[in-house]
């Protein structure tokens, strides 16, 4: 679900003209939905879109927590939190006219705690990145 996630993420905003922001309810949930959608909705408002793929370079198990209360406020889901190492020197935002938007001062790599829960365990179809929180900016 990591590697989907990512791979939603950069496919999301390669044509956002055409991209329905449910489009990634297949790998997100909560605030990695949210953010998703934001994404989409700033590239779409800037007119610009993703050229090139977010590679991961590793991603490293953490804890997993399969405690699940739905009925506890807030409500208590499974959770598998990862460390990602993810590598974007290989994409470029660009606007109509193929001209990167990308500030120089992006850096190429970076390291996200990334937790995918899931509301219908012990379902396998349930599981959606949660929530993804920036750790460290290079590997």
């Amino acid at each position: 679900m990591v590697a989907r996630f990512y791979r939603d993420a950069d496919r999301g905003i390669f044509e956002p003209t055409k991209t329905n922001p449910s489009f990634f309810e297949g790998s997100s949930t909560g605030t990695a939905l949210v953010e998703n959608v934001n994404t989409l909705n700033a590239v779409k408002a800037q007119r610009v879109h993703q050229t090139g793929e977010t590679k991961l370079k590793w991603v490293k198990h953490v804890k997993t927590d399969l405690a699940i209360d739905l009925k506890s406020t807030p409500p208590t889901v499974p959770v598998v939190t990862f460390l990602v190492c993810y590598d974007v020197s290989g994409v470029d935002i660009v606007d109509r006219k193929g001209k990167s938007v990308v500030p120089d001062s992006r850096k190429p790599t970076g390291v996200n705690l990334v937790g995918v829960a899931n509301r219908d365990y012990p379902s396998p179809d349930g599981w959606r990145v949660a929530y993804v929180q920036p750790k460290d900016d290079k590997c």
